[in-house]
């Protein structure tokens, strides 16, 4: 789209907006082709028209002539610049207004997909994940943004937030129309919404996991937070939307009650007063997946086998299919699409090892998300249930001796290790963690390499054992004070294995 052109419709969609020739350029005479808006100035590529973010410790305004110097063709600005480069002025926030830029420049990508907003504290990504495998069973070429990895249509790449910046998602979006997608399911955190990174997205369905102490560092305070998730059903929603939501959470039935009109409730304790539209009950369990009957609103129950453990992740199943249902997709095919899905990278991802037991990885970094995984791995442990976890630094620190009892409660052993300590001093957070730990019996250890405290927990495993490694997941580094050191805790049981001559299934 040429400058002159974007210029013009962004005078409609933002009408604050304004074009600025700086002194050396012939105003209206400078009209280059802008193929992309980027506000990472480590991303410039021929056509690219630079978005001059505020960011929290540095300025984009202050990246503008390198930009230019790097090959940019035109600025996105606060105010206009001595840059000689062509203007877009948004007076005000930059970030909450690319994203609609951007979805102007490619033509208004996400209304040309089915959008499906996953948000909640715990269960977004797995809930993601098997959305999209029941839209791929019924032949919906589907998008994915989150947590884990960002995927097109064609190709994935590993995702750098939850929710990607108002640019990028907005090029996302034109990736997956381009290369055929009919849905795209995202992640959505309650940071993208407060800081309106999704303007310029509406979405058609959207689900409510739950609501748990996390990100009170930001948040400040649960209310805070939940206002924050609540924002999306209130401002970023379309047509005859529906929401999917979880009967089994305080705030999910809150939230319920407030959209009553466009949500379907599902649950597995079915607690609720209100008769859920959809439920499941949990008729069997193994270390490698649980029997499942979900009750669909027509009535009719589907038995199938979902290749997960715990009643969360049966929650998180009658989610996805609460959403596939309600556009269209028959009991039959969520069925298949769920119980035909892979393992979802670092949510109770397993590995069998030989001679010993098993391995689970799983992202879980909060008191909740924690309790969900060792409760999960309790009823399936024939051993012992050994857990290493740690806490990241410059967070929520009220939660650290909170994970401390819940690890404490429910494992025969823990390991306390390090997450991503970023600035804090390691030990400290250990100490932390520890002290909810105190009030019991069970036996710990401090082990802050992490590596250490993997091949620790390897080496004492035996033949039933569960082992968790918790806290990172997927994620392919660790964060070490000023430094980002490349760590994916996979690759430890699988160099583990190697060095003991084991066999990891």
């Amino acid at each position: 789209m040429r400058f002159k052109e974007l210029a013009t419709k962004l005078a409609q969609a933002l009408p604050e907006s304004s074009v600025c020739y700086p002194n050396g350029l012939a105003i209206g005479a400078d009209n280059p082709e802008i193929s992309v808006l980027a506000s990472d100035s480590r991303k410039i590529m021929p056509g690219t028209m630079f978005a001059c973010v505020r960011g929290e410790h540095c300025d984009g305004h202050g990246f503008a002539l390198s930009t230019a110097e790097s090959g940019a063709v035109a600025l996105l600005c606060e105010r206009p610049l001595s840059v000689r480069l062509p203007q877009i002025i948004l007076h005000g926030d930059i970030r909450r207004k690319m994203g609609v830029a951007a979805s102007v420049l490619y033509g208004n990508p996400s209304s040309k997909l089915k959008m499906i907003a996953i948000t909640g504290t715990n269960g977004k990504t797995t809930s993601a994940f098997l959305t999209r495998s029941i839209l791929n069973k019924a032949g919906i070429k589907t998008g994915l943004l989150g947590t884990v990895y960002n995927m097109d249509g064609k190709r994935c790449e590993d995702a750098e937030h939850t929710t990607p910046e108002g640019s990028d998602l907005q090029a996302w979006l034109n990736r997956m129309v381009l290369n055929g997608c009919g849905a795209c399911v995202m992640e959505t955190s309650s940071h993208a919404i407060d800081q309106g990174r999704i303007d310029g997205v509406l979405f058609d369905r959207a689900g409510f996991t739950n609501l748990t102490v996390e990100h009170l560092d930001y948040h400040i305070d649960m209310d805070s937070y939940f206002i924050a998730k609540r924002t999306l059903f209130d401002k970023y929603m379309r047509n005859n939307w529906t929401a999917a939501i979880n009967l089994d959470d305080p705030y999910g039935r809150r939230l319920y009650e407030e959209y009553k009109d466009h949500a379907a409730g599902y649950c597995i304790d079915c607690a609720s007063d209100d008769a859920p539209q959809f439920s499941a009950r949990v008729a069997g369990e193994s270390a490698l997946g649980m029997d499942i009957e979900m009750i669909f609103p027509d009535k009719s129950a589907k038995k199938f086998r979902l290749p997960l453990n715990g009643a969360y992740n049966a929650s998180n199943a009658l989610q996805a299919a609460s959403l596939a249902w309600s556009l269209g997709i028959s009991a039959e095919t969520c069925a298949a699409g769920l119980s035909g899905m892979s393992q979802v990278p670092g949510r109770l991802e397993r590995y069998i090892i030989e001679g010993k037991g098993v391995a689970v990885i799983d992202f879980a970094h909060s008191p909740d998300g924690l309790e969900k995984v060792l409760t999960a791995l309790r009823p399936v442990c024939t051993g012992r249930l050994i857990v290493a976890f740690g806490a990241g630094g410059d967070r929520d620190n009220s939660k650290r001796p909170l994970m401390g009892s819940a690890a404490a409660r429910l494992a025969d052993y823990i390991i306390i290790t390090s997450d991503n300590p970023r600035s804090e001093d390691p030990m400290k957070i250990a100490l932390m963690v520890e002290d909810g730990t105190k009030a019991y019996a069970t036996e710990r250890v401090i082990i802050l390499n992490r590596k250490d405290a993997i091949f620790t927990g390897l080496d004492m495993m035996e033949q039933g054992d569960i082992f968790v490694i918790a806290g990172k997941g997927p994620e392919r580094y660790q964060i070490m004070k000023n430094e980002t050191i490349p760590f994916l805790d996979k690759d430890q049981i699988q160099e583990w294995a190697e060095l003991n001559g084991k066999k990891v299934i």
